[in-house]
């Protein structure tokens, strides 16, 4: 996957723009400001940046800049180290040396040229996200079903054509979330998996503000299910929530970020249509994008049928459907300038868990589950094409801006004849 994810061209920055030099400013002077890059700041950046007591900062959550530290810092040291001889080894040698001058640089930088270093970094937290996921299910499913279901959740998902392609907050969140599903679905808790679980829990919190429903799910179940544990799963969260909370209040004067107050609006006449548009609609849709996870539904229906769900599946069910609901109680529930539905992906490995089991009755008995083996391999090679396009033709991100803007006419998440899936089409066939 971390080849694949390597070798495909796009890598969209807009979010992330900031990401590495954030990191570079953590390194090079101790804060996070960006004020020794002043000359950089242009106005189709703004969007990105937050003044706050007479600096700028990252608008974005600190876990981006902060999961990027230790690769760019070993790369640093790494190359600093290997200076002497990096002009005689030839075309690495001297991109090693260009990224080098690059990331040592202020005043003008040009932040595109980061978006190799961003894929890296991105692909290797959703290579690591879907490791963990993998052992996660290898204790409910055989290893080829686990197998199976995690090359599809990192190939025909927007973990691939999204959370891979640039240091978005969704990479490592995926790797979060991942840890905690692997923590809550053990047989019981001690002390030290409840003090990791709170740990994992409050980074998520710190990756993306949409992890707070994680956050909530899982503390009622430790205190419903596992209240002697908490003190210990309390102390794994205080480890991150004091200095994520100090931080904040050094620098926005708030417990909380600007970006984590955004309001939600479930009573907006838009909510219904958005709850629709994020599962169904032809550019935004869960379902149209990567319909192979429908049989997610059906493994988790079959399990409550059987009346065979474990408690901390119920968990992930709830924060699964919990997620749904909020997505599309956000303003922008179309997820501005994106491939298919990108605020879904935060959720993927919840859903991505319960498809494992039909893919398992597939695999145990195929002659048996004919149409449901046909169904999944029809819907896997579809979803696998169109995000392996996305993440290799630009012409897909292109139906963002083209004939019209969706942020100002969100509308055409719902216009069939100008789906972005169909972008994946190359024009020639289209």
């Amino acid at each position: 996957m971390f080849g694949i994810y390597s070798v495909s061209r796009v890598r969209m920055q807009t979010d992330s723009l900031w990401s590495i030099p954030s990191a570079a400013s953590i390194l090079h002077d101790g804060n996070t400001d960006l004020d020794e890059f002043r000359p950089t700041f242009m106005p189709d950046t703004d969007y990105a940046r937050n003044e706050a007591g007479g600096h700028t900062y990252y608008a974005y959550p600190p876990g981006v800049m902060v999961s990027a530290l230790p690769f760019v810092a070993a790369a640093e040291g790494l190359f600093s180290l290997m200076r002497p001889v990096l002009s005689h080894l030839g075309a690495f040698g001297a991109e090693a040396l260009a990224w080098l001058e690059l990331f040592q640089r202020t005043g003008w930088v040009d932040l595109g040229a980061y978006n190799r270093t961003e894929q890296l970094i991105a692909s290797f937290y959703v290579c690591a996200a879907a490791a963990v996921l993998l052992i996660t299910l290898r204790r409910r499913v055989s290893p080829g079903a686990a197998l199976v279901t995690v090359l599809l959740f990192g190939l025909g998902t927007t973990a691939f054509s999204t959370a891979s392609r640039v240091l978005w907050q969704h990479g490592p969140g995926l790797l979060t979330i991942a840890c905690i599903m692997l923590l809550l679905a053990r047989p019981a808790q001690t002390a030290r998996t409840a003090f990791l679980l709170g740990l994992w829990v409050a980074l998520a919190y710190v990756c993306r503000p949409t992890h707070s429903l994680s956050v909530l799910v899982v503390t009622g179940f430790m205190a419903l299910k596992y209240r002697r544990q908490l003190p210990a799963y309390f102390a794994g969260a205080v480890l991150v929530a004091i200095p994520f909370c100090a931080y904040n209040l050094s620098v926005h004067g708030a417990v909380l970020s600007p970006y984590y107050r955004h309001p939600l609006d479930p009573l907006a006449s838009r909510f219904f249509m958005a709850l629709a548009a994020n599962l169904v609609s032809p550019s935004r849709g869960l379902f149209v994008f990567s319909p192979f996870l429908v049989l997610g539904v059906v493994g988790f229906v079959q399990r409550w049928r059987r009346r065979a769900l474990e408690p901390y599946e119920v968990v992930f069910a709830i924060i699964l459907v919990l997620h749904w609901m909020v997505i599309s109680s956000f303003a922008i529930w179309w997820a501005g300038h994106s491939v298919g539905p990108r605020f879904f992906t935060d959720a993927l490995p919840y859903l991505v868990y319960f498809l494992a089991y039909p893919v398992q009755s597939v695999l145990e008995a195929p002659s048996r589950h004919r149409v449901l083996a046909g169904v999944l391999t029809v819907t896997a090679v579809f979803s696998v094409l169109v995000h392996w396009r996305a993440s290799n033709s630009y012409d897909v991100h292109a139906w963002n801006s083209l004939p019209a803007d969706v942020d100002r006419d969100p509308s055409r998440a719902w216009d069939w004849k100008d789906a972005q899936f169909l972008r994946a089409i190359p024009a020639r066939y289209r």
